[in-house]
């Protein structure tokens, strides 16, 4: 009972010393955090081989200022065979328009990432419900379903 009271205790001390969110550890802008918050990854696979990855962030959470007509994403794709063109659908849909981006660009803060050997996208797609799910496709290399939901 002694050490449960004293364990107790300094779970209690140190408790009340904690920060409110992980974000605050770090010097980001408000814009960097949604993006963070804002990003998924995935593998692109097929059966037991990788062939790639890619990073997701849905731009309507993160700038809903500029990107509310439509459903916006910025996407960060790194494919070994670079021949191949990606297919992106949310929703099983087809997007408006597919922009390639240069690595540095207007995004590029939210992943803080700018590679030469990745390609990046500014994808739009015609408004959807409250449950967005983005899969990429390359060849026949197919990423996990990546599931977004709107703010209210």
């Amino acid at each position: 009972m002694k050490t449960f009271l004293i364990i107790l205790t300094f779970l209690l001390a140190f408790s009340a010393c904690s920060e409110k969110t992980a974000f605050s550890r770090f010097d980001m802008s408000k814009k960097q955090e949604l993006g963070a918050d804002s990003l998924q990854r995935s593998k692109l696979k097929f059966q037991d081989k990788v062939n790639g990855i890619v990073s997701i962030i849905y731009l309507n959470t993160v700038a809903p200022e500029l990107y509310s007509d439509d459903e916006y994403f910025y996407v960060n794709s790194y494919v070994k065979n670079r021949d191949d063109k990606p297919k992106m659908l949310l929703n099983n849909q087809e997007p408006l328009s597919i922009k390639e981006l240069s690595a540095v660009n207007e995004f590029t803060e939210l992943m803080n990432v700018s590679t030469e050997w990745s390609k990046y996208y500014l994808v739009a797609f015609p408004k959807q419900g409250d449950k967005l799910s983005f899969v990429f496709e390359s060849g026949q290399y197919v990423s996990d379903s990546l599931k977004f939901e709107k703010d209210e």
